[in-house]
Parts: structure tokens; sequence; C-alpha cells
């Protein structure tokens, strides 16, 4: 069995969301865009282009019921194509990492340790330091989470954490501070074996 079948297998059960269920209710107009693309296509239907296109950088935007339906083609399509959708799959793995507050504060180090050319100003750096802890002190990063994932079948974790045990062999270099282990680490690898 291919892993593009294993995700699609253990999806099969989730139900395709209506129109006004795909993505969450405080999404406005702004996502009219994603909101008609993805009330047109089925799972087995979205293309790469799609997903460096529209879907990328709009993932939040998606609700926990249309997150749950796409996944095996987010999934399938990060592992086929990840040369053209990196972006996409990069934010994907992102989206299947419980936050940790320390992943906020190692971002903003390194922003602030990046190359004088790329540094923001230093007022620009503390204002966003103290807007990304505040978010994540919300606990909106953590709910959005757990809304995705609170639900998954064994079957659904365990393709999730085969995504992982593939994308960290093919495209781990890609990812050098340790996002992929922390991924799994985190949640997944209570899914295991897979």
């Amino acid at each position: 069995m291919t892993l593009k079948t294993r995700f699609f297998d253990a999806f099969a059960s989730r139900p395709r969301p209506s129109g006004d269920e795909i993505l969450r209710p405080s999404v406005r107009h702004d996502g009219d865009r994603l909101r008609e693309l993805l009330a047109t296509r089925t799972s087995t239907q979205l293309s790469p282009y799609e997903l460096r296109s529209e879907v990328e950088g709009n993932l939040w935007m998606l609700s926990p019921k249309a997150f749950r339906y796409f996944l095996p083609a987010f999934l399938s399509a990060a592992l086929e194509c990840y040369d053209t959708i990196s972006v996409f799959a990069s934010e994907l793995v992102t989206a299947l990492t419980k936050p940790d507050r320390a992943d906020v504060e190692a971002a903003l180090d390194r922003l602030s340790g990046a190359s004088p050319r790329l540094r923001l100003p230093e007022e620009t750096t503390r204002q966003l330091r103290e807007q990304q802890l505040d978010w994540f002190d919300s606990g909106t990063p953590s709910a959005i989470f757990h809304e995705r994932v609170e639900d998954l079948s064994q079957d659904e974790g365990r393709a999730i954490l085969a995504f992982f045990d593939a994308f960290r062999e093919r495209h781990g270099a890609d990812f050098p501070f340790g996002e992929l282990d922390a991924a799994i680490d985190r949640y997944w690898n209570e899914y295991g074996p897979f």
C-alpha cells in the first residue's frame, strides 16, 4: 500500500463539509476565494497548484472539519510535490505540531540574530515579540491544534505519524531546527508504532 492510499483510506470516513462549514466562523470575505475553491473540490481533486496559490498561507482559515477532510490531500501533496509546494508543506508541518511557547521564543530569537541586512528595527522586533507571545499566551494556537486533532481515530493518527516519518526521511534536511522531531515527540508518537 502506498502512503497516499494509506492517507486517503485512513480518512475515508470523514464527511465532506458543506460550503458554509469550510472556513472558521470568524473568517469573513477575505476567505471567499478559498471557500469557493474548496466547495467545488473533493479531497482527491486538489492540485498542487491550488495548494500553492490558494491554500498556502490560509490553513488557519479552515474549520477543523474541513482541515481533517482535506488532510489526506495535504499530506500526499507535501510528500509527492514538495519541490513545488515547500512553503505549504512547512505550513502543514507547523499546523500539525503541538504548539510550545519555546518555539515562538526561538523563532523570534533567530529573527533578532539575522544578518543586519535582514534584521528588523529593534522597536519592530520588540513589538513583534510582544504580539506573538501575547497571541500564544491567549491559548489560541493550542486551541486550534486540539480542535483539529482531538477526535482523530487510531488509523488517522498512525497515518499522520507515517507521514512525518516519511517526510523526515525525504526532507528533514530542510528543517534544521528539529521541527519534525518536535512534531512527532510532542504528539504523534502516541499513535506509534505505525
